[in-house]
């Protein structure tokens, strides 16, 4: 009897403990809920807090030299607040900085996608590695670029994440292919990848440049919450990257684009006076009826500067070199729905206005047709090679048959008469897959580093888009390659 009570009293014990050990579990999980749920409740009021900061630290960054002078006008007032103008003013300028950042991460994205591409068709190790750091280079302006717009949130992670990682494979490849190693399978296989990922944040990113010339403020969808996130954070989520297997890198080497600033090699003679200037206007033009002088510029070039119209009333503003009295820019703008005159006749027009200006032994090598007006790329000739340093650009009018735009700026500054060029050697050119021959000519090609290079000029299309390749015309190496882009208005090299 008394063993039962025993056992009845332990079991009674246990109960009141299992009871008592289920209370403090129960209070424990409560108050780990309770916990968490504080802690979202403070995330949420530090995400709303550092929301406001953001936006007043960025507007009192943009508008430091207005705020000081607004203090002398406003007085004690200014210690509690803004003026609703001033208010609408430094959200206008901060509205214009995320803009400018926005645009300025589409170009970046644009350009990385048409470098990739190239690299895609690329043979050549030395172009190769060129084309890499260039878009490494545009990937951190793309990291930069967003570090200016108010985003924040997982849903963008993704692509932040692309972005900061593109910059440090490209460099990883680039540091391989220096080497001498060559890109693998596997590792041409993820650059497509990362090009289909890159056009595909092209074309959400043109879809959302679409809202913003329609009205889409950024400062104001960025101040919208929709539950932890702002309306902008939201939307700029919707440009995530695809699914992407690649190294996890960081890059955080210098880079360098050598830019060289180079002297002026064509300009020669001695320096003219204004009223030589004008002579020089009034021979080559032969139909001005007024001129006016615009002061002068005394940049790379030293310029007189002057505003004209002709008898047909065009109106021109017109440079003239200070050394050697050569016309350097015609800048005009006639849209019209006449056109009297074809491109053939165009293109005589453009080449005679060359020659009048110094500019011998010359021949087109792009030519284009917009809104009834002809452009005309023109390359000087040496021993049946196109000299590209030495190129003049010449705008039509196919209306009245009159230049009406004109820029030797290139022309002027790498002109020289006693340039020899080497002999092509016996090399063997081959495209790269898929792509049919369509042309090929020996070109005097500027690449960088101030280097002007003897190449043979390829021009090759594959699935309806042209290229154009250069490869040495000594050593076969290629050197660079243009893309032909087709646009709602023209034709660009690229």
């Amino acid at each position: 009897m008394e063993n039962n009570n025993v056992m009845s009293g332990n079991a009674s014990q246990e109960r009141n403990l299992n009871i008592r050990q289920d209370y403090f579990e129960n209070r424990q999980q409560r108050r780990q809920r309770e916990r968490a749920e504080r802690k979202r409740d403070m995330k949420r009021e530090r995400v709303r807090k550092e929301k406001i900061k953001r936006y007043k630290s960025a507007v009192v960054g943009l508008t430091v030299a207005v705020s000081i002078l607004a203090a002398t006008t406003l007085g004690l007032g200014v210690a509690y607040g803004i003026t609703q103008s001033q208010a609408n003013t430094y959200g206008t300028q901060l509205e214009n900085v995320y803009q400018k950042n926005y645009y300025e991460l589409v170009d970046n994205v644009n350009n990385a996608d048409m470098e990739m591409s190239k690299l895609l068709n690329a043979t050549s190790p030395s172009y190769q590695k060129k084309l890499l750091m260039e878009i490494a280079d545009a990937s951190k302006n793309m990291q930069n670029n967003i570090s200016y717009l108010p985003v924040d949130g997982e849903n963008v992670s993704e692509s932040v994440r692309f972005v900061n990682q593109l910059s440090g494979y490209m460099s990883t490849l680039e540091e391989k292919v220096s080497k001498g190693q060559t890109l693998s399978s596997e590792e041409l296989e993820t650059l497509n990848k990362l090009h289909e990922t890159l056009i595909s944040m092209k074309q959400n990113l043109n879809r959302m440049s679409m809202n913003m010339r329609n009205g889409y403020s950024i400062l104001t969808a960025s101040n919208e919450m929709n539950g932890e996130l702002s309306s902008f954070s939201i939307d700029f989520s919707q440009i995530k990257s695809n699914d992407v297997d690649y190294p996890t890198m960081i890059y955080d080497g210098p880079f360098s684009d050598s830019v060289v600033n180079k002297e002026i090699k064509g300009l020669s003679g001695n320096t003219i006076s204004k009223e030589d200037a004008v002579k020089e206007i009034d021979e080559v033009f032969k139909n001005v009826s007024n001129i006016t002088y615009d002061g002068e510029t005394e940049g790379q070039f030293a310029t007189y500067n002057y505003y004209i119209t002709t008898s047909d009333m065009q109106k021109l503003y017109i440079q003239v070199t200070k050394t050697g009295g050569h016309i350097l820019t015609v800048s005009g703008q006639n849209e019209s729905d006449v056109k009297n005159i074809d491109m053939k006749a165009g293109e005589k027009i453009a080449l005679a206005f060359a020659k009048n200006n110094g500019v011998e032994n010359a021949k087109v090598v792009w030519s284009e047709e917009l809104n009834n007006q002809a452009y005309f790329n023109i390359a000087t000739v040496k021993d049946g090679v196109i000299i590209y340093p030495e190129l003049v650009k010449v705008k039509v009018d196919m209306e009245y048959g009159t230049v009406i735009g004109y820029d030797a700026i290139t022309y002027w500054t790498n002109f020289d008469a006693s340039r020899t060029l080497k002999k092509a050697g016996d090399i063997t050119i081959k495209l790269p897959s898929g792509f049919t021959l369509k042309n090929k000519r020996l070109v005097l090609a500027p690449l960088e580093y101030n280097r002007e290079v003897l190449c043979y000029e390829c021009e090759g299309e594959k699935e309806g888009i042209t290229y154009y390749f250069y490869f040495n015309a000594q050593t076969g190496v290629e050197e660079n390659i243009l893309k032909v882009v087709q646009t709602s208005d023209s034709s660009k090299l690229m």
